[in-house]
């Protein structure tokens, strides 16, 4: 059976501290994504060897998509302890679930229909059952009842994120209200950028997470990049600046595209 460890030794990885995070920075794409995947499966892998359930929350996007057909193929099928991990999301269009935009609909196509994840570990939200709004209730009392909470809030052990192009992250966009809420776990929101309403975990719910990972690649998201990392501290136009676990730990992995404008701190 494969190891983590034959896994490890067959990339290097940049490693840096920038604004708080952790850096990976892999040579390539495909490099990235097994930093990504490795970084799951270790976690998993430790948390089910001491009997814990492993609750975590996924995102959508293209590169997500990358990590899901990595995770689904070996040696990560056979090293993460799949009848452990509960599944959740971080957002969701309001869509069905058999819709192509349906972040569930991707993860189930491309991960949980290939590996042995028992259905009850499947906690999808409910958009094109209902409103919105109602499948934002809804998936509160989900999250409430079966994630364990921490500091008065659910703890999840692994966030997955990922990074728009106008810095926005789960479904977290600029100068939104959601991005002020500070006693919902879950809330729809109409974002008139894009036209569409959309369902999503709030600020206080990643930030109390044990682990929470950014994973950016390409070029073309260098700028947001270094605007979150390095810029100045504005939130309000750059949402992904929120994410900032209190107690856990923020990771960034990125591809040498994404990482191209980033500045190296002496010595690393």
């Amino acid at each position: 059976m494969p190891t983590e460890r034959t896994h490890a030794e067959r990339f290097q990885t940049e490693r840096f501290h920038l604004a708080g995070a952790e850096v990976l920075v892999g040579a390539d794409l495909d490099e990235t994504i097994r930093i990504a995947a490795g970084q799951f499966a270790a976690l998993a892998r430790k948390l089910a060897s001491e009997g814990r359930p492993v609750h975590v929350a996924l995102s959508g996007g293209s590169t997500p998509r990358r990590l899901f057909q990595a995770l689904a193929g070996e040696p990560f099928a056979s090293l993460v302890p799949w009848l452990s991990v509960h599944f959740f999301w971080g957002d969701e269009r309001n869509v069905p679930p058999n819709h192509p935009d349906s972040n569930y609909a991707a993860a189930r196509e491309l991960l949980l229909s290939r590996v042995p994840v028992p259905a009850a570990n499947i906690h999808r939200i409910l958009t094109g059952d209902t409103t919105a709004m109602e499948a934002s209730d809804f998936y509160e009392r989900t999250v409430r009842e079966k994630v364990p909470a921490a500091s008065a809030l659910p703890c999840f052990d692994y966030v997955l994120l990922g990074l728009g192009a106008n810095g926005h992250t789960a479904s977290l966009f600029p100068h939104r209200p959601t991005l002020h809420e500070t006693r919902r776990l879950v809330v729809a929101d109409h974002v008139e950028e894009i036209n569409a309403w959309r369902v999503t975990l709030t600020a206080p719910v990643f930030n109390n997470a044990a682990q929470v990972t950014f994973l950016v690649t390409g070029e073309e998201k260098a700028p947001v990049v270094h605007r979150v990392l390095e810029g100045p501290r504005d939130a309000e136009s750059i949402p992904a600046q929120l994410i900032a676990p209190a107690h856990g730990t923020l990771t960034w992995i990125l591809d040498s595209a994404a990482a191209s404008l980033l500045t190296r701190p002496p010595g690393s």
